[in-house]
């Protein structure tokens, strides 16, 4: 894992990631049932992961080893890892890799088709070269560095072979980035294991991405609040009820840095121009069933704005969105209707909301 510039730094993301817990797990506890949570920095995030009606801490044992186990095997900055060892022989030679790592990787080619190429599986240069991680100051890349960049961009130069689960890269300086999926996959695997210990009851949240299972001990909704993000970590523009599913949210307010005039850039990239998508969203949140659908529909939602996304959720089955525009309007797609409330008291002078009809 790429190490954090200081431990003050990882206290301020501690606190802040902290902060949205407080909600879910406030909305979610149940009076007179047993409850036990770990959490810790892993994954470049802070994750928690929460049993209701349990009392045996050692059930989070492995749910632990699994995100361990899965960092390891998809972080790109380890020698030795998959993606690793596919970038080092980019142009050069397939790469045998995990069940995993090949899962992922089909997932990160289907967003990068279902999306036109907005999402793209094999942004590493681009992300690379940004190198956008944590609220800093510093001047953008040069034009010239960006376009030789977007040159080594194009998933369709992907090659799995599903005989031998192996992976090529037809160009070399080709990069495969996973971020914005490999925390969606994790959370359903951590999530697996959680069931075949016998839990009915759970919450994992990583980062970004909520995974609840069960619902409340007493049969009733988890609540998990959508994040203001005016001000992240400080409020929720409202809360989504849900007993079983996946709630992922993305923004460009999660990280981004700013240059020496005061511009702000984050990291949602646009393959097509090199630069921060510019598409007049802000923030879009994703219910689905699965959290690896929800973690690849975020950035693609995000990158292709609200008409063209609000269109691609509708033809997707078990698909929900909140879309947050730059001009302050919230518009989430029908199906939410029962559940999701906006907190008109506190949002209503701020933002307009309505369900897209």
């Amino acid at each position: 894992m790429r190490d954090l510039k200081s431990k003050k730094q990882v206290a301020k993301l501690l606190g802040l990631a902290a902060l949205g817990l407080m909600l879910i797990t406030g909305l979610s506890a149940c009076k007179n049932n047993d409850t036990v949570t770990r959490s810790d920095f892993l994954l470049d995030t802070f994750v928690s992961v929460t049993l209701y009606g349990e009392s045996d801490e050692a059930l989070l044992d492995k749910p632990f080893e699994k995100i361990e186990e899965l960092n390891k095997t998809l972080n790109s900055f380890d020698t030795g890892s998959d993606l690793a060892l596919i970038k080092e022989n980019a142009g050069v030679q397939p790469v045998k890799v995990s069940d995993a790592t090949y899962r992922i990787i089909e997932q990160g080619i289907k967003y990068s088709q279902l999306s036109g190429g907005y999402f793209d599986a094999t942004a590493g240069p681009l992300i690379d070269l940004w190198g956008i991680h944590s609220p800093e100051v510093k001047e953008a890349p040069s034009p010239e560095l960006i376009a030789e960049a977007q040159k080594k961009v194009d998933y369709q130069k992907i090659v799995l072979n599903p005989e031998d689960k192996s992976v090529y890269l037809t160009d070399p300086g080709m990069i495969i980035n996973l971020g914005s999926v490999s925390k969606g996959y994790i959370a359903d695997e951590v999530m697996a294991v959680i069931k075949a210990e016998g839990v009915n009851h759970a919450i994992v949240n990583l980062g970004g991405n909520v995974l609840v299972m069960g619902g409340k001990a007493d049969g009733s909704d988890f609540g998990v609040g959508v994040e203001d993000p005016k001000n992240p970590g400080e409020g929720y523009l409202g809360v989504l009820s849900i007993k079983d599913g996946s709630i992922v949210t993305s923004g460009d307010y999660q990280r981004y840095f700013t240059d020496a005039a005061g511009k702000k850039y984050h990291h949602i990239l646009d393959p097509f121009t090199g630069y921060p998508a510019d598409s007049g969203l802000t923030q879009v949140t994703v219910v689905t069933a699965a959290s690896i659908d929800g973690d690849g529909l975020t950035t693609t939602l995000f990158l292709l704005g609200l008409d063209k996304g609000m269109a691609l959720v509708k033809s997707m089955p078990g698909v929900e969105a909140i879309f947050v525009t730059t001009d302050n309007q919230i518009v989430a797609t029908p199906g939410l209707k029962d559940a999701f409330v906006f907190d008109e008291t506190n949002y209503g002078k701020t933002f307009t909301f309505k369900f897209q009809e």
